[in-house]
């Protein structure tokens, strides 16, 4: 996962500053739904519990001055979660946009 990480920022560190940034993905990461402390970076409407990964994907936006789009607007008569288990018991959002 940091070898990931470290390629990503190197792939940052060739765009210019002025151009704007979007970087979609499956991250298995789940960034929850308190964004407590990391009000910057992710909106009031995340989903279920924070995992590792989550962390480490708001340490990211965080160092990169991005935004985890999918948490920032609230989504009426739309579902939240982006992964579904098979027998349909356990949703996460996984899938996020950052800019």
């Amino acid at each position: 996962m940091e070898q990931f990480y470290a390629d990503l920022e190197t792939t940052l560190d060739d765009i210019p500053k002025k151009d704007i940034v979007i970087i979609a993905g499956d991250w298995n990461a789940k960034v929850g739904s308190d964004n407590n402390g990391w009000e910057r970076d992710m909106g009031n409407f995340g989903y279920g519990d924070k995992n590792d990964r989550g962390e480490r994907l708001l340490e990211f936006a965080l160092e990169h001055d991005m935004m985890i789009c999918n948490t920032k607007f609230q989504q009426k008569d739309c579902r939240k979660w982006t992964w579904r288990s098979n027998d349909g018991k356990t949703r996460n959002m996984t899938d996020m946009i950052l800019i």
